[in-house]
């Protein structure tokens, strides 16, 4: 309601103000301007013979009688020019508008109306207030004005009125229309849009007709075809991502039927995309229904190239598969077929009539099988009739929806078996027979793990057992004779190798054992035996022990194995090596005992004596490690005895140093003072060692706050000169005088006490400055100092 009540003041303020307003002058002329391609005086003639020969490529002109040339395009320009002069109250109002701006003439390119792109940009004029005498009364000026197609206001303004309103006039003169490059450039965007569109209309003529030759149904060639589609659907995006209908108002001229075509294709695309969509999602199908339709005029070869193609889009397309286990069966690929069946309907999910389908297929890969197992039985090829009643069984077993003939295959199977079981063994017979043991104990074992394999049928049999021993005695008996053969040429070595390979078979089998194969081994054995201690005897002295040292775990062994313990030769020389060991061993102890001796009598002489009492330990624990050898330990003992003070003693420094760097300050002073001690004590200087002095010390020192610690312990026992003089090297060092305050207090005090006792008269501040050098960081020492001195005088 306010709003409406603010509405209805305004409107009633703007009509009284219009009231007391009294028109003086209103003048509206038309004005117009030829634009044709003349001599360039200017830019803007420039520009616009520019705009002459762009609408000339357009065809725009019409040709003269006689067959002259065309002639150029030319336009016009046309608008309204109003001007106004109002009086309100002693002053003028100024007003002058251009309005009803319009082009016409030649302005068509390829029958579209460019006239709205043709307005000029500028336009620019001098516009006179004149009196009632026609004298100028002002003169304003207008260049680059802005033109718009609606109109605009050139000029509004106010001046004094000086004449009582009587008689002015506006005149507008030099009125000139500028065109500049941005006009050239819009023509050339707005032509260029045109071309555009023609070229556009082509491109969709040309999709019309091709969006007609695309085969939905065309399975071989559904890839091909969507990518077709595909780039047809590309194509018509990027047409109207142009937006010529908005651009160029094809609702108002559309020459060529754009919008309309457009439209039209743009539905034929969508019903193809919807076709070809389907085509794809149903292709494993589309390929199956191809393939059986070439079934059916018996092209089995491309049917099953379909079927293949079928499974390429969908792997687990069982009704493909089918057919494919279908022409495997067809053409006596039965092992493909089989495999094929049995993956429908084990690892697929079907539908019922594919699973019938697939089991009845099955019944007859089974059937095969067993027919031909039976063929092969009758004509003796066991071997063959054992793998189809294999391939029957499997299929059976695995297929539960299978019916078979468990009798027939059993039986068939069994003779099978049976068959094949003793052509093997008599296989291995005449092998043996021959001589041939490797052939003949090969067939053996494949025919003991045929029988493993057939176990419900052959578990019985012994057959393969009876050849199997049979062969390996012989080899018993060769490993027998080759080793007397090694043994009369004194090759003992491999005499024991073939003993023990025989004595290996003896043991793993029930043949009749050779009696003397024991004596054998142990006649081959010792001279080995023999050997190896001799070798373990020369690495011992060698100083190989650990090798010496398998050498006897080894022969400890063969004598065990080969019951030679009470063998007195192999005896001694099994004593002899175990003794040389233990000399060995003994020696190497006394020469480590020796090496850590040494080192410590050197590091005695380099008067590092904790080192060296470290090696004399080390020295000890070696003679330790093999208490047998009894080493004598005296020289180490006494050694550690003799050194032991200067031990302590540099521990304690050791110490010291150790709690400085940890920062225990008065441990460390402490310990320093408790190592002094010792070392006066203990007369330390008798090992060669030097003292020096807890001062000299703490100068080596890199730790100031160290420095300051052993300033305030000399402070406390009273030793002020050296106090002093360490407290000012700790301050020329950088240490903060703000930490030292209450030390050189104190010292202060007790260097003034010190004086007083001593009877030194000086004055206090003579003597607070001897000590102070004149030093400011030293300023709270000399205060302490002068103020004690003058408490004690008081005293």
């Amino acid at each position: 309601m306010k709003r409406a009540l603010l509405l209805i003041w305004i409107l009633t303020a703007a009509v009284a103000v219009q009231a007391q307003s009294q028109l003086v002058f209103n003048e509206a002329i038309p004005v117009s301007f030829l634009i044709r391609q003349e001599a360039a005086g200017n830019s803007s003639q420039v520009n616009s013979n520019k705009l002459i020969q762009l609408l000339a490529e357009g065809g725009t002109t019409t040709n003269r009688t006689g067959g002259r040339p065309s002639r150029k395009p030319e336009f016009v320009v046309r608008l309204e020019q109003q001007s106004r002069i109002a009086k309100a109250g002693g002053q003028l109002q100024l007003k002058v508008q251009l309005q009803q701006i319009g082009v016409n003439g030649d302005v068509h390119y390829r029958g579209f109306d460019l006239g709205n792109v043709l307005l000029p940009e500028q336009a620019k004029m001098t516009v006179r207030l004149l009196n009632v005498q026609q004298k100028e009364v002002k003169r304003y000026s207008l260049p680059s004005l802005s033109l718009k197609p609606d109109g605009i206001v050139a000029l509004e303004t106010s001046v004094p009125d000086t004449a009582g309103g009587q008689g002015y006039t506006l005149k507008v003169e030099g009125m000139e229309l500028i065109y500049t490059q941005a006009d050239v450039q819009e023509l050339e965007n707005r032509i260029s849009l045109i071309k555009d569109y023609y070229a556009a209309d082509a491109t969709l003529n040309k999709m019309l007709q091709d969006v007609a030759l695309i085969k939905h149904d065309d399975v071989d060639r559904i890839k091909q075809e969507d990518k077709r589609l595909h780039d047809m659907e590309e194509m018509l995006d990027k047409l109207q991502d142009k937006r010529f209908s908005d651009k160029l108002s094809l609702n108002q001229y559309d020459p060529q039927r754009y919008t309309s075509k457009s439209n039209q294709l743009n539905q034929l695309l969508k019903e193809r995309r919807k076709a070809v969509n389907h085509t794809l999602a149903t292709l494993d199908q589309q390929f199956y229904n191809r393939g059986i339709s070439l079934m059916a005029r018996n092209n089995l070869a491309a049917a099953s190239t379909y079927f293949v193609k079928s499974l390429e889009v969908n792997p687990r397309f069982a009704p493909s598969h089918l057919q494919l286990a279908r022409l495997d069966f067809m053409s006596g690929n039965v092992q493909a077929a089989a495999g094929r069946t049995r993956d429908i309907l084990t690892q697929m999910r079907v539908d019922p009539e594919t699973q019938q389908m697939a089991l009845g297929l099955a019944h007859d890969i089974y059937s095969s099988f067993m027919a031909e197992g039976h063929a092969h039985n009758g004509r003796g090829d066991y071997r063959s009739a054992v793998a189809a009643y294999a391939d029957a069984r499997a299929l059976c077993s695995t297929l539960g929806g299978l019916r078979c003939n468990m009798p027939a295959l059993n039986d068939g199977e069994s003779r099978a078996v049976y068959g094949y079981y003793r052509s093997m063994v008599d296989e291995g017979k005449r092998a043996l027979s021959r001589g041939e043991l490797a052939q003949a104990d090969q067939v053996a074992n494949e025919a003991y793990a045929f029988q493993r394999q057939y176990d419900y049928l052959l578990r019985d049999a012994t057959e393969a057992a009876e050849l199997q021993g049979q062969v390996k005695y012989q080899y018993y008996v060769q490993h027998i004779d080759k080793g007397r053969q090694a043994m009369k040429s004194k090759d003992f070595r491999y005499a024991l190798e073939q003993f023990e390979s025989a004595l290996a078979l003896e043991q793993g089998y029930t043949f009749q054992p050779v009696r003397e194969l024991s004596s054998l081994l142990q006649q081959a054995a010792k001279p080995v035996l023999l050997s190896q201690l001799a070798e373990g005897y020369t690495l011992a002295m060698n100083n190989r022990l650990g090798d010496a040292r398998a050498v006897a775990s080894s022969a400890e062994n063969m004598r065990s194995r080969y019951a030679l313990e009470r063998d007195t030769e192999v005896q001694a020389k099994y004593v002899e090596l175990r003794d040389r060991i233990f000399t060995q061993e003994c020696l190497n102890v006394q020469a480590d005992y020796d090496r850590h001796y040494q080192n410590a009598q050197a590091l005695v002489r380099e008067k590092k004596f904790i080192a060296a009492d470290q090696a004399y330990q080390s020295a000890i624990k070696a003679a330790g490690t093999k208490a047998t050898c009894m080493i004598a330990t005296f020289t180490a003992d006494d050694g550690m005895a003799n050194i032991a003070d200067a031990v302590a003693y540099q521990r304690m420094l050791e110490e010291a140093n150790r709690m400085v760097a940890t920062g225990r300050y008065t441990d460390a002073i402490q310990r320093y003072n408790d190592a002094e001690q010792h070392y006066l004590s203990k007369s330390i200087a008798r090992f060669g060692l030097d003292h020096i002095s807890l001062y000299n010390f703490v100068r080596e020192q890199s730790k100031l706050a160290f420095t300051a610690s052993v300033v305030d312990h000399f402070t406390r026992i009273h030793q002020e000169k050296a106090a002093l003089q360490l407290l000012d090297n700790l301050l020329d060092k950088g240490y903060s005088k703000g930490k030292t305050k209450k030390v050189q207090q104190q010292l202060g005090i007790q260097l003034a006490i010190l004086d007083v006792n001593g009877g030194r008269t000086e004055p206090a501040n003579v003597l607070a400055a001897s000590y102070t050098q004149g030093d400011k960081k030293l300023k709270q020492l000399g205060k302490a100092y002068e103020k004690e001195r003058k408490k004690l005088a008081k005293g």
